[in-house]
C-alpha cells in the first residue's frame, strides 16, 4: 500500500505522470507529463492572445485606460474562446484524474507483488 499512496500524492500534488515515474514507469510518466504540458501551453496561448489584443487595444487608444472598461472588454474577449479553453482545460484535469488512477492501479499492483515476493 505504501508505493501506491506514494505513487497517489505525487501523481495529485506534483504533476501528472510524476508518480508513474515513481515506479519506474517512465514511458507512461512522459505520456501523461507531455499531454499534461502541452495542453496547459495552448491554454496559455489563448490566454496570450486575449491579453495582447486588450494590450493593443490599450496602446492605439481605441480602449481608454480604465478598469472598468477593461474588464468588460476582457469578458468579451473571452466569450468568444471560452468554448475551446474550456475543452483544454477538461482535457488537462482528465489527464492528470487518469494519471493519478492510473499511478494508484500500478502502485498496488506493485505492493501486491512485493508482499507476495516477501512471503
Amino acid at each position: 500500500m505504501k508505493k501506491a499512496f506514494n505513487a497517489g500524492l505525487l501523481s495529485a500534488f506534483v504533476a501528472p505522470g510524476s508518480g508513474h515515474f515513481y515506479l519506474k514507469h517512465k514511458r507512461s510518466a512522459l505520456v501523461f507529463f507531455s499531454l499534461a504540458v502541452v495542453s496547459l501551453v495552448l491554454l496559455l496561448m489563448q490566454i496570450y492572445q486575449v491579453a495582447q489584443v486588450i494590450a493593443l487595444d490599450i496602446q492605439n487608444g481605441t480602449l481608454p485606460l480604465d478598469i472598468g472598461v477593461i474588464s468588460a472588454e476582457i469578458t468579451q474577449q473571452t466569450q468568444t474562446t471560452i468554448a475551446n479553453a474550456n475543452e483544454l482545460l477538461y482535457g488537462f484535469l482528465l489527464c492528470w484524474l487518469v494519471a493519478l488512477l492510473d499511478s494508484i492501479r500500478l502502485g498496488l499492483k506493485q505492493d501486491k507483488l512485493d508482499t507476495q515476493s516477501n512471503r
